[in-house]
């Protein structure tokens, strides 16, 4: 289950709309249930590398979910799918992501809070969260 929301500029009027947590088929899941949908739902990057680790470990996991990312010094937001590959409490893989704008890495943010930020179309500080939008959503299996 989760949650999307939308930001809209009050200087531009752009929107965009952001999604933060499981659904779809982006859910917690074993590799070898990843391998049966025969589909790459991730960045190639990030499927070869699952294909690499399955090469050399046994039983392990994927923990899927969209969150929202942003850049704490151009203040950019980003939506992303957050990828981690582990197994009985070892990481061997989690995503990382960088700005566009200015190569930072960029942080996981707490969308629940964050009522403004900077405009990705017109560059300003007036990309605010729409509150008369929130939207639930079930993952699809």
């Amino acid at each position: 289950m989760g949650y999307a929301y939308v930001y809209k500029c009050q200087k531009c009027g752009y929107e965009e709309h952001f999604n933060q947590g499981h659904g779809f088929l982006v859910h917690p899941q074993s590799v070898d249930d990843y391998f049966a949908l025969k589909k790459k739902l991730f960045h190639y990057k990030t499927h070869n590398k699952i294909v690499s680790l399955s090469e050399s470990h046994k039983n392990l996991q994927i923990k899927a979910a969209f969150q929202v990312y942003l850049c704490y010094k151009c203040k950019l937001l980003y939506d992303k799918v957050e990828i981690k590959v582990y197994d009985e409490g070892k990481t061997y893989h989690k995503s990382s992501f960088r700005c566009t704008a200015c190569n930072r890495r960029l942080k996981l943010t707490n969308i629940h809070r964050l009522n403004r930020a900077t405009c990705p179309k017109c560059k300003n500080k007036t990309f605010r969260r729409d509150s008369s939008y929130r939207s639930l959503w079930d993952k699809k299996l």
